[in-house]
């Protein structure tokens, strides 16, 4: 059988307080590790095409394989040459300065190579060697072995450049190690000729449109466009990681580039990365946190900032507002006496305050039911001189009844009510004195 609650304190056992499951501080930094997660996440997604190493071994500047150009960039760099990566098909505003080296891979599709933006002066190196992946080494590659050829077939360089420009052909020597002399043009090269000794398969290029730059004893090995400010390199080992391996030729790339940079008044190289599929394509993310709209995207993360800590440091639940118009007797007596000052016609109600006093008074003092108001006035007047007021009941009525403002009305107000307070409540002490 249960036992009754006693009324008193002791009636009910205390339950003991609720421990926290959670440390504050350690909320706060879960908090703080998430919201650092997601930005970390979201900032990622947005610039991941930046974070590619591009060491796979093609032909590109990325690549550090012997038929890549990150030689020629490495090269450059200790020369303290201006160099930049393009990962867009027309070039950013500040890239246009510089001479675009565009390095055409094994396999380039034709819609890609129609979409490049050729308006700026540009290097086109062709491709030369059909390769495969080094499984020893990453990044590296060798040569295909029997019976796959170890160079591109003709044919395809020839699809290629005629997609990007109608009337040019490749011719390649298919001599494995040979010698071959560049003859000088503008000082390029020093001295009447260069040699070059175990070159493989040359090759060069040729077309109507073209006007040859350099020309080695077999053909033109760089040609420009004659309308236009493009030139063609026809054969890579001129300028790729094994060719700038060694100092003769690492010597004539720089005499070349330079030459070229300078017949174009550019200032630096830039590299396209487009043909190798490490194209950047704009997002939300880019465009908010890269200028001109990043300093927007900073301003606004303040104002988050802002937001954040001005909740965390606020004291309890927030003040609830009362109602503007509250409800009750007295409350709307106040309201309706606000909206009378509001108006200015205060003063207009002293009329009715006398004969509301009036009226008091004669009730306070017992006045007989029925008396006239002239009997009532003479009567008031009486107890004036009988109380010893300063001022008679007949001069303070027509002092209220005569205010023109509120500060006439505030006047005679104080003066009755003086005047009510020193005149006696009982009727008998006034016919006393009366008699």
């Amino acid at each position: 059988m249960n036992t009754p609650v006693k009324n008193t304190l002791e009636g009910r056992g205390q339950k003991t307080a609720s421990v926290a499951v959670f440390n504050p501080r350690t909320i706060f930094l879960l908090i703080m590790l998430g919201v650092f997660s997601f930005s970390a996440y979201f900032v990622l997604a947005g610039f991941s095409d930046k974070f590619k190493t591009g060491n796979n071994g093609s032909a590109h500047v990325l690549s550090k394989s012997a038929i890549g150009f990150g030689g020629l960039m490495h090269l450059l760099k200790k020369e303290n040459e201006n160099v930049s990566l393009s990962r867009t098909v027309e070039l950013r505003r500040e890239d246009r300065k510089y001479l675009r080296i565009i390095t055409l891979p094994q396999h380039a599709h034709e819609t890609k190579l129609r979409d490049l933006k050729l308006n700026s002066p540009t290097l086109i190196i062709l491709p030369k060697w059909n390769t495969k992946s080094d499984p020893k080494h990453k990044g590296w590659v060798t040569k295909r072995n029997n019976p796959y050829p170890d160079v591109i077939s003709k044919s395809r360089v020839d699809a290629q450049l005629n997609v990007l420009l109608d009337g040019a052909k490749m011719y390649r020597r298919e001599i494995a190690n040979e010698k071959i002399s560049i003859y000088p043009r503008g000082g390029v090269v020093s001295g009447e000729k260069d040699h070059f000794y175990s070159f493989p398969k040359l090759q060069t290029i040729t077309g109507d449109k073209f006007l040859p730059i350099i020309i080695s004893d077999y053909g033109p090995i760089i040609s420009k466009l004659k309308d236009k400010d493009i030139y063609i390199l026809s054969d890579p080992d001129f300028l790729n990681t094994h060719g700038v391996a060694n100092p003769d030729r690492a010597e004539f790339a720089l005499e070349v580039l330079r030459m070229l940079s300078e017949e174009q008044n550019t200032n630096g190289y830039v590299f396209d990365l487009t043909l190798h599929g490490f194209g950047s394509s704009q997002n939300f993310i880019k465009l908010a946190l890269t200028p001109p709209f990043l300093s927007l995207s900073l301003c606004l993360l303040a104002v988050a900032f802002l937001i954040a800590w001005q909740a965390m440091v606020r004291f309890g639940a927030p003040i609830q507002t009362g109602r503007h118009i509250a409800l009750g007797k007295l409350s709307l007596i106040y309201n309706a006496a606000d909206f009378i000052k509001l108006a200015g016609r205060d003063y207009k109600m002293a009329p009715e305050y006398v004969k509301l006093t009036k009226r008091l008074a004669a009730e306070s003092l017992h006045f007989p039911q029925g008396m006239s108001e002239e009997e009532t006035t003479k009567r008031l007047d009486m107890y004036s001189r009988h109380a010893k007021t300063n001022i008679s009941w007949s001069e303070l009525e027509t002092k209220l009844s005569s205010a023109t403002n509120a500060a006439s009305l505030m006047q005679g107000a104080q003066k009755l009510y003086h005047w009510r307070g020193a005149l006696p409540h009982r009727q008998n002490s006034g016919d006393e004195n009366e008699r």
